[in-house]
């Protein structure tokens, strides 16, 4: 099982120098075995989601279980 409890992420813009969130409160469970597709409009943080459960980047805050 893979789990994801309260996953923020945000990136300073660098026009405004304001954080911007990119993923805010996610919390999603993944059961062994099963298949999971995760979709969404351009923009909605969905490679970023992937590149933390990859290691590639750290959450601002939550934790990850495996």
């Amino acid at each position: 099982m893979l789990e994801l409890k309260n996953i923020c992420y945000s990136v300073k813009d660098e026009t405004s120098g304001k954080k911007q969130d990119i993923l805010k409160n996610v919390s999603l469970c993944f059961e062994d075995g099963a298949i999971s597709v995760i979709t969404g409009p351009n923009g909605s943080g969905k490679s970023t989601l992937i590149k933390i459960l990859m290691g590639e980047e750290q959450p601002d805050t939550g934790r990850i279980k495996y």
